[in-house]
């Protein structure tokens, strides 16, 4: 029983682990949350705001972005 119920619970990480769970240096994912969406650069992962100075990243959403992200062969654009 508690087994079910510790599997659904959300699993998220502060910005310096969720950069190392990246391979990205934290200032690089900042700056990433600070283009936004509609830069036509990318933006970064998605990410939840708990308070004015704390955000962290779900790792599903992480493992999300990495998989829109991964290239398979060929030549890099």
């Amino acid at each position: 029983m508690i087994h079910s119920t510790l599997s659904t619970l959300r699993r998220a990480l502060r910005t310096a682990d969720a950069a190392r769970y990246l391979g990205i240096s934290p200032s690089l994912l900042r700056k990433m949350r600070a283009r936004g969406r509609d830069d036509p650069l990318g933006a970064g992962p998605a990410y939840i705001r708990l308070s004015p100075s704390l955000i962290v990243y779900e790792i599903a959403a992480l493992d999300s972005w990495l998989d829109a992200h991964t290239r398979s062969g060929g030549a890099v654009p």
